[in-house]
């Protein structure tokens, strides 16, 4: 993989989990939608800043994650960055003085999820984990956790999410 072709993978997904954000904020009626859909969008901008100027480091966190499947990406980014990428995010949009509910509900190491949080969170999850299709075996999980947020049985939110993926 090119760094480039991991940096388009990175804004495919994070363009995906935007759209799923954006469309459970909307069903939930959330009025601050707007924001929701940009946490989503902005969730992985670390990873997207590494393919683009660290891609040595991008790629061997891919490597390592490839070549051991039980690893955890926190753990690769902790051995090759020194921090996880979460940590850095985080940092850099205290740094960059970011809207407070934007970086609060971007943060995923909060002890309790907001709704909002959880809105985001369940979005990038999904798009991560649909990201080559729709069999990935955490999916299950996924639709169950969506099913929750959007007070909605598993089966029509399964017909949801591919609604709003197709869309």
């Amino acid at each position: 993989i090119s760094p480039m072709d991991g940096f388009r993978a990175v804004l495919l997904r994070s363009r995906r989990a935007a759209h799923f954000a954006l469309a459970f904020a909307v069903h939930r009626m959330d009025h601050d939608a707007a924001v929701i859909q940009e946490a989503a969008l902005l969730h992985d901008f670390v990873e997207l800043l590494l393919w683009l100027y660290v891609p040595t480091a991008a790629l061997e966190i891919r490597a390592r994650l490839a070549g051991q499947p039980g690893l955890r990406s926190a753990v690769a980014q902790q051995a090759i960055l020194g921090a996880t990428l979460p940590d850095l995010q985080h940092e850099l949009m205290q740094k960059w003085r970011l809207p407070g509910l934007l970086v609060d509900i971007t943060d995923d190491h909060r002890e309790t999820l907001s709704v909002q949080a959880r809105n985001v969170f369940l979005a990038i999850r999904l798009a991560r984990h649909t990201a080559k299709g729709w069999d990935n075996p955490a999916l299950p999980d996924d639709v169950r956790d969506v099913a929750r947020l959007l007070n909605m049985g598993t089966e029509p939110t399964l017909a949801l999410l591919e609604d709003i993926d197709a869309q």
